[in-house]
């Protein structure tokens, strides 16, 4: 049997174990939860010729140089036909210059062309185009005859002068006739 004070100096002379210190707290070495230092030298043999080696810098750079020529070459050519565009629009008539009929209602006096299957142009120097008139419909008073207009040569910084059956209209700036909005033309009195 082993008495008290064997017990003690054995306990003595055992080494204690570090106790493991929680971060954050004094005496925490930060460095040790880092992996071993690797030995100076390359490390991976294949980084002579890598990323690092100027051909492959070149051949990078003139890859990207090609990708980025069609690119914009493709762009262009995107840029160029979206000018083409669509939009729906309507022609109104006020009470004095349209008549009733049993389908809806069309052009009367000086807007007798304002009808269905008439045709309404839109005109700015040497661009011109042209739509044709649907049917009349009476809504809130007046007379609205509908178009839909596609074209593939527009801009928006002009204003283009407006024709409706041989009667002259409001004009239309470039800018309404691509917002996506219906644009709205009204026949001038004479």
């Amino acid at each position: 049997m082993t008495t008290p004070e064997t017990t003690e100096s054995e306990t003595q002379s055992q080494p204690s174990p570090i106790p493991s210190v929680p971060q954050g707290t004094p005496g925490h070495d930060w460095r040790a939860g880092l992996p071993a230092a690797q030995p100076p030298g390359a490390q991976q043999p294949w980084r002579r010729l890598g990323p690092g080696n100027r051909g492959w810098v070149v051949a990078v750079t003139v890859i990207a140089l090609v990708i980025l020529g069609v690119a914009s070459l493709f762009a262009v050519g995107i840029g160029s036909v979206s000018s083409a565009f669509t939009a729906k629009g309507v022609v109104v008539l006020d009470p004095s210059q349209f008549s009733a009929t049993q389908r809806g209602c069309s052009g009367e006096g000086v807007a007798s062309g304002v009808e269905e299957g008439g045709t309404i142009t839109f005109q700015d120097g040497d661009t011109q185009f042209d739509a044709q008139l649907g049917p009349g419909t009476l809504k809130q008073g007046r007379c609205q005859v509908p178009f839909n207009l596609s074209t593939v040569d527009s801009s928006t910084s002009r204003t283009y002068s407006v024709t409706v059956g041989g009667v002259r209209g409001t004009p239309v700036s470039g800018d309404e006739l691509m917002s996506g909005n219906t644009v709205v033309v009204y026949v001038a009195p004479r």
